[in-house]
This record gives C-alpha cells, structure tokens and sequence, in this order.
C-alpha cells in the first residue's frame, strides 16, 4: 500500500477544520514546534512555539463563547497557502461580537506550519506573502 503524502493545502485545511470544531489541541500536531502565530482577533500580537498558540486559544476561549469559521477560497501563493473565508463570534452573553471575512496564510516547512498569520483583507494577506522575510 502506497502513502501519499499531504499537500501543504490539505494540512491547512485539517487545520480549520480543527479550529471550526473546537478541538484546538489536535492543531498543534500540524505546528512546527517553533511556530509563529500572528491572529488578527483578540490579542493580536505575535506568540511563538506551543506555549504561545495555547495562550492565545485561552485568551480567545475567555473572549469568545462560541466561533463560527468558514473556508471560502484556498490556494497556494509563492510556498503559502492563503484562505479566505469568514468568521463569526460570539461572547460569553451571547452578543455577537465578530463579523468579518477573515483571509489566514501559513507558511510550511516539513509538512507543519511555520508562521502563520491573519488578515481582514486578502490584499493584506498576499502583501505580507510578498514582504515576509525568508525561513532560517
């Protein structure tokens, strides 16, 4: 029997499909343990490593009682995949407090992701593509 090995973009995918479910600690499997995490909402700022994305998902779990991601449009740009799609959240009173196409790039090495970074607006999203510096 023949393994085929994940495309960056499958990987990706498994990834949101991971978040839109709730099951965050199964998408550390797919960081690199040296990850760069960039989010657009609540805390933005940078995190690195495990440690890092586990404190942004706890900030995010106390901001946000329920999150509602959907994948519209995935491709790969210069070793990038770029998704966009929108999300919604609400708080823990049950307002809605997030409305918003969301555009998500991650950046590979190895099959696991090495930054990753989210933007309002996909244009946002392919600049920094465009501008980000070279891997170690």
């Amino acid at each position: 029997m023949v393994v085929q090995a994940q495309s960056n973009s499958d990987v990706f995918q498994r990834v949101w499909e991971l978040y839109a479910a709730g099951r965050g600690p199964e998408i550390l499997e797919h960081l690199d343990p040296g990850v760069e995490w960039r989010p657009a909402l609540v805390d933005p700022a940078p995190y690195h490593g495990h440690a890092g994305v586990r404190t942004w998902a706890v900030a995010a779990s106390r901001a946000w009682k329920s999150v509602t991601v959907v994948l519209e449009e995935i491709s790969e740009v210069d070793g990038c995949v770029v998704a966009s799609g929108r999300i919604a959240a609400f708080d823990h009173g049950g307002d809605q407090v997030v409305d918003s196409v969301i555009t998500c790039v991650a950046e590979f090495h190895r099959a696991r992701i090495v930054r990753a970074c989210s933007f309002f607006s996909a244009d946002d999203a392919l600049a920094w593509v465009s501008a980000r510096p070279a891997l170690p």
